[in-house]
């Protein structure tokens, strides 16, 4: 019984690598690993170059939607200002001298009536 433990003992320690072991299975397992570690930093490269895009376009039309923003509030800010500083919509007549000859009797009436 020893003899033959002894002799199943030595055989073990001369037979080859297990077939997980095997050195071509372990290359070939290498490279494909090594190649999707590859592609994993490839997706991730094309990942944040598009996040980096969409940022700046983002920023764009921010940018210009403050731009349009401002130009509004410019008008309208005009079109207010010269609102109030004309008075009320007066239509002109066909005529001007004849107009203005009529504002300048009321003004000399008004100027004549002070009390």
């Amino acid at each position: 019984m020893r003899a033959l433990l002894t002799a199943l003992i030595m055989i073990a320690a001369c037979a080859g690598p297990a077939l997980a072991q095997d050195p071509i299975f372990d290359a070939r397992n290498a490279a494909m690993w090594q190649e999707q570690q590859a592609a994993d930093q490839l997706t991730r490269q094309r990942s944040v170059a598009l996040e980096n895009q969409v940022g700046a376009l983002e920023g764009q039309t921010q940018t210009e939607s403050r731009l349009r923003d401002l130009e509004v509030q410019r008008t309208a800010s005009r079109l207010a200002a010269s609102d109030t500083r004309a008075g009320p919509m007066v239509a002109m007549p066909s005529n001007i001298d004849a107009w203005m000859a009529q504002s300048n009797a009321r003004v000399r009436a008004a100027a004549a009536n002070r009390r």
